[in-house]
């Protein structure tokens, strides 16, 4: 039966087996990130990584990819709002660290016979295999993300600072629901980046697909804020949220505020619904980030967030795709300075 399962059946079977690993490495997640582009897995047997006691086909580590070309150019990367993916161990390997180390040589081995320009992945909080990959020469660099946990007793907002909780009782008479639908969570998302002079950075399709997968497997949400109808005016949307969660976190994915409503209160108020459903729902709250942008992460330690490791792996294989990179990242600052 293996032999005629292909890579990703077996990944999809692994998955079933290891209901505790993130959201954003299930099969859904790719197959939605992924859509029109090619992604594959790697196995790692116990015959692979020479553990004893098991059947020597059956899986133990998977490492999901997404695969690019450019240029002629073959590079491994992260797909879009794709936070954690590389490798996953089984507890077996998690807890052998000379398996470890022949998942690393494997793995080295087996980047190097795709005959790539470039890699790069981000592996989740906790991942020991980065330590590993660093001893066969890898690029590690340190990420952070926020986190929170506002399961037990007191309120969420208990680890506001005093500003954040300000916001959040100005904020009271704002209403909240998940009526949202991603058609309108993308209309209005584009129009608070419009105020700010931006775009939004994946399109349409993307998110509408995404969201009924995600929905499917009844892993995501839309929160919105609004203004209450008055004489004046009727309802208005001043911020929304798309959230996903897996069974250890609620992950704040994709949150959108109006700049021209920032006096509402509404940016604390929807983080706060977002930590009521992470709480109803027993999980972590997970800011999804913060790494990149110092404004954003002193709003996350100002609600609560306590920061969190993960580290990201790289290695450039082509001195050519490094210029491209720096060319690319030239692009996205002066599109974003305006």
């Amino acid at each position: 039966m293996i032999d005629t399962m292909t890579n990703k059946e077996r990944y999809a079977e692994f998955c079933r087996l290891h209901p505790e690993m993130p959201v954003m490495m299930q099969p859904w997640w790719l197959e939605a990130v992924c859509a029109g582009k090619e992604w594959d897995v790697m196995l790692f047997t116990a015959e692979d990584l020479d553990v004893t006691g098991m059947d020597s086909e059956h899986v133990i580590a998977v490492m999901p990819y997404l695969l690019r070309k450019r240029l002629g150019m073959r590079f491994v990367v992260m797909p879009q709002l794709t936070m954690f993916g590389g490798a996953w161990l089984d507890s077996c390997v998690q807890a052998d660290p000379k398996a470890q180390e022949r998942m690393a040589k494997l793995l080295t081995k087996r980047l190097r016979s795709m005959k790539l320009a470039y890699y790069y992945q981000q592996f989740a909080v906790g991942n020991p295999m980065p330590h590993w990959m660093e001893k066969r020469r890898f690029t590690i660099e340190q990420r952070v993300t926020y986190r929170l946990d506002v399961v037990g007793a007191g309120s969420p907002d208990d680890d506001f600072s005093k500003n954040k909780q300000r916001q959040l009782h100005k904020a009271e008479e704002l209403l909240a629901d998940n009526e949202m639908s991603a058609e309108e969570f993308y209309r209005f998302h584009a129009a608070c980046l419009r105020e700010r002079g931006r775009e939004v950075t994946y399109s349409r399709e993307f998110l509408l697909v995404l969201e009924r997968k995600s929905r499917r497997a009844e892993a995501s949400a839309f929160i919105r804020i609004k203004e209450p109808a008055t004489a004046e005016q009727a309802e208005r949307t001043v911020a929304a949220a798309f959230v996903v969660w897996d069974r250890h976190s609620l992950y704040y994915l994709i949150p959108a505020y109006l700049p021209s409503a920032a006096k509402s209160g509404a940016s604390a108020r929807l983080a706060y619904e977002a930590m009521l459903m992470a709480r109803q729902k027993n999980l972590l709250f997970d800011f999804e980030g913060g790494n990149d942008d110092e404004g954003v992460a002193n709003h996350y330690k100002q609600l609560g967030g306590q920061p969190a490791a993960y580290y990201s792996v790289s290695k450039m294989y082509n001195p050519l795709f490094a210029a491209l990179l720096k060319l690319n990242k030239w692009r996205e600052q002066k599109k974003f300075r305006g």
